[in-house]
């Protein structure tokens, strides 16, 4: 079965019609995907702003970064149960996007920034801890990961449009 198959028997299935031609399940959805976004974003933006010394200057990094680190995760599970369900309420729609596949591709991109950074930089996080200013590579991937997450909106946001 190709890709188009599936998607096509997917948009048959009850669950599909049933998102689709309810009358609340849809925007429901799509009210909690975009709270989830802002959740999940916005943890990883205020980790991101305090890597850079523009937030929470006095809160060491580890310490921002732990405390927000079961919001972030919260956020990332709705926003990847709801981002599943709003694609599985028209497969056809979303088959077809480019705007979609990009908002996916730059969520790949975000997981996998977080993990060099976690994995990387981050595992030193002991000797910079407490200073205002990280180091240069840490600054670094803390701007891409804002780039990636306000591409993200971007791209989301023009889902509708394409």
């Amino acid at each position: 079965m190709s890709f188009q198959g599936f998607c096509e028997w997917l948009s048959h299935t009850s669950l599909s019609v049933s998102l689709r031609e309810a009358p609340y399940d849809y925007p429901v959805l799509l009210i909690v995907h975009v709270l989830s976004i802002a959740l999940f974003g916005g943890m990883v933006a205020m980790g991101n702003l305090r890597v850079l010394g523009v937030a929470m200057q006095g809160v060491p990094v580890s310490q921002v970064i732990n405390q927000f680190r079961p919001w972030k995760w919260l956020g990332f599970a709705v926003l990847l149960v709801t981002g599943v369900l709003l694609t599985i309420s028209d497969p056809m729609e979303y088959h077809d996007n480019i705007m979609f596949w990009i908002s996916a591709a730059l969520i790949l991109l975000v997981g996998v920034n977080g993990l060099i950074f976690h994995y990387g930089i981050y595992r030193d996080v002991a000797t910079w801890d407490e200073s205002v200013s990280a180091p240069a590579s840490a600054r670094r991937w803390a701007c891409v990961s804002l780039f990636l997450w306000i591409a993200i909106v971007f791209a989301g946001r023009a889902i509708a449009f394409f």
